[in-house]
């Protein structure tokens, strides 16, 4: 059997991580560690998530974001800590950080009711991309609530950005209405 050779970006993978892993540790520049932390989310391997957690509670949002951005890997279920972290973002000060672990655990595969709830508290957000993101994630999850959350939203302006992502609550109707 004749290998597979590595492409380019797979030569570099394991050597990236771990610059990122170690300049998510030292970094003390915001906006750089933002940068950083942005990068280590591309990668899947586990040691991501202990580098990201630090940083769930840093002062600048934009630290914040790139934390609530960073967990979505995929994984069936978030490790504790995440779960926590991850709930903790979605109700943060800033609505960009709430959308953003939002769209986590929508993207997310754990179905623990705490994070469905979470989402559904959202739903009355004053932020109408937060509350979108809170159906989107609701509808994933099979949660009714999103039928109701998408009703209650008035019209977006045109062009506002991510309404699509109201469709998934009518694909959750046509589940729950099939025969």
């Amino acid at each position: 059997m004749t290998p597979v050779p590595l492409r380019d970006e797979d030569r570099f993978a394991g050597p990236v991580l771990e610059l990122f892993l170690d300049r998510s540790a030292r970094e003390r520049d915001a906006a750089v560690l933002a940068e950083v932390l942005t990068g280590l989310a591309e990668h899947t391997d586990p040691r991501g998530d202990a580098a990201l957690l630090p940083h769930a509670a840093h002062p600048d949002r934009r630290v914040r974001h790139a934390v609530a951005f960073g967990f979505d890997r995929g994984v069936p279920a978030f490790a504790p800590a995440v779960r926590k972290v991850l709930l903790d973002l979605m109700a943060d000060p800033d609505a960009d950080v709430r959308q953003g672990a939002c769209r986590t655990v929508a993207d997310g595969r754990d179905r623990a009711p705490e994070l469905a709830d979470a989402m559904a508290a959202l739903l009355d957000d004053g932020s109408r991309p937060v509350r979108v993101a809170a159906v989107h994630g609701l509808a994933r999850h099979d949660d009714e609530r999103c039928v109701e959350g998408a009703r209650r939203l008035p019209p977006a302006p045109p062009g506002t950005p991510y309404e699509y992502d109201l469709d998934e609550a009518w694909r959750y109707e046509l589940r729950r209405d099939a025969p």
